[in-house]
């Protein structure tokens, strides 16, 4: 691949590197710590070996489509949205971004400028 053959990138907002402690709840049972590795205005990854595992009964598609809580207790922000996918060897997903407790926290966290 030479370097003027870069695919073009799909995602709708420019995504921002960040390592970010966050606390996660995934519907009723499962909740743990993680960190954000990325985000963007519609969405974020997410590290989490405590929501993301692979365990016997539950596999990754029964995560996706799932509504999340993400607190991110520096910011006192907390962001509501769906898990788009996950990889539980990795221990990370993504999130869909559907609301936040304070849209104008989360544009300032998000912003790539």
């Amino acid at each position: 691949m030479t370097p003027g053959d870069e695919t073009p990138e799909r995602r709708r907002h420019r995504r921002k590197q960040v390592h970010i402690t966050v606390l996660l709840k995934v519907g009723v049972l499962l909740n743990g710590r993680g960190v954000a590795k990325d985000i963007s205005p519609g969405g974020m990854r997410l590290v989490s070996s405590q929501i993301f595992k692979a365990t016997t009964t539950i596999q990754a598609k029964d995560y996706e489509g799932s509504t999340m809580r993400v607190m991110v207790p520096t910011e006192g922000l907390t962001v509501n949205g769906v898990i788009a996918w996950v990889d539980l060897k990795k221990g990370e997903g993504a999130l869909k971004v559907q609301s936040t407790s304070d849209d104008a926290k989360w544009a300032a966290l998000t912003s790539t400028e």
